[in-house]
């Protein structure tokens, strides 16, 4: 069987440095994207016991699941919400919503009113730059609403403020310290016309590692607790998991074989390969790299220079490197095995980022 290893204490180890580089501030686990792969209940049941008690998601489904699974602490939902049906979902079952305009407020407080519910809770959402959810901070008009909105709700309680770094991974300062001044001074205009802010936040992993200073009260964190980091990995994270599958059959095969679809591969001398239970259904070969519709040419020029120079997917077994031939399918994928005494049934291992492992393939916790 295909599984999605992860290990416990490579994880731990992540977690200690997380709370360190955290210092005071608390740390709310971001748990998109199945918890980047890794499980969202299984990933968050393993944080809670940890002493992770701030969760943030960005589908109610995935906040209502985590209530029902037993996550007792707060669940902050990322994307804002305008159904009163979805709004009523999720105050019943206590998740934290995001106000990111005037109508987004107004249309939680009149459902919160509805239900006679005098304790809703949320956070204000602030567009820094992002361009992506909040009130835009450029505009002094957004300020006033952000004081009038809160101000005329009774049925909702702001227990926090938060923007989004776009830049924190950049060799340029600039830009992620001029949106951290620029929500700062927000939380100074608001706090001074009388609005209760919380607990505020807007570092993220890249920002934790690099600039600490930038903590606040919280820090949301999700690609650290893998290991896997937009900038240098100078605090010693460890990768968490590999992906396991099983040789399915072992074959002989001539020189001049084809191997896989579309012709892509033709082997230049008699090899042993085996045919193993993992393809792009289970991750393999998936990036995040995409080619554009209309590139520029400094654009193409990288794109080109990613696909010569990016490592190709290869399996690990006692050791041993074994390169994948020809092109993954859905299910399975092809190694070079000439030099390993590979036989049916064994494990080989792949290093993978668990974002692109479908929900459906096992994780297990070893």
């Amino acid at each position: 069987m295909t599984t999605l290893n992860i290990r416990i204490r490579a994880l731990e180890h992540n977690i200690e440095i997380i709370k360190s580089l955290a210092a005071d501030a608390q740390i709310i686990a971001v748990l998109k994207g199945n918890a980047y792969g890794l499980g969202l209940c299984k990933f968050a049941t393993f944080l809670q016991a940890r002493g992770i008690r701030h969760f943030a998601v960005t589908e109610l489904a995935d906040a209502i699941e985590l209530r029902e699974k037993g996550i007792f602490g707060e669940i902050l939902l990322l994307t804002p919400l305008y159904h009163p049906e979805d709004i009523t979902r999720a105050i019943k079952h206590d998740i934290t919503l995001s106000i990111t305009s005037v109508s987004c407020g107004q249309i939680l407080e009149n459902t919160a009113a509805r239900l006679n519910h005098f304790c809703a809770h949320a956070h204000l959402c602030i567009d820094t730059g992002f361009g992506r959810y909040g009130f835009l901070c450029s505009k002094t008009s957004q300020i006033g609403d952000i004081i009038n909105t809160v101000h005329a709700m009774t049925h909702v309680q702001v227990t926090g403020i938060y923007s989004h770094f776009y830049a924190a991974c950049c060799k340029n300062e600039r830009f992620v310290k001029k949106q951290f001044e620029d929500f700062n001074n927000l939380c100074t205009t608001l706090t001074d016309a009388g609005i209760p802010l919380g607990i505020r936040h807007i570092s993220s992993s890249s920002s934790l590692v690099r600039f600490p200073y930038m903590n606040l009260d919280a820090v949301r964190i999700g690609s650290a607790f893998l290991g896997r980091l937009a900038v240098s990995n100078s605090c010693g994270f460890e990768n968490v998991c590999d992906l396991t599958a099983s040789v399915d059959d072992v074959y002989e095969l001539p020189a001049g074989h084809n191997i896989g679809y579309g012709k892509t591969c033709r082997l230049t001398k008699a090899s042993t390969t085996a045919v193993v239970s993992a393809g792009y259904f289970h991750g393999l070969g998936m990036t995040r790299e995409a080619a554009p519709k209309h590139p520029s040419p400094l654009r193409l020029l990288r794109l080109c220079k990613h696909a010569c120079f990016q490592k190709k997917q290869t399996a690990e077994f006692e050791g041993q490197t074994l390169p994948v031939l020809g092109q993954i399918s859905m299910n399975s994928c092809i190694l070079d095995v000439s030099k390993a005494p590979v036989s049916i049934g064994d494990s080989v291992t792949f290093r993978i980022n668990p974002l692109f492992v479908n929900s459906a393939v096992p994780r297990v916790y070893c």
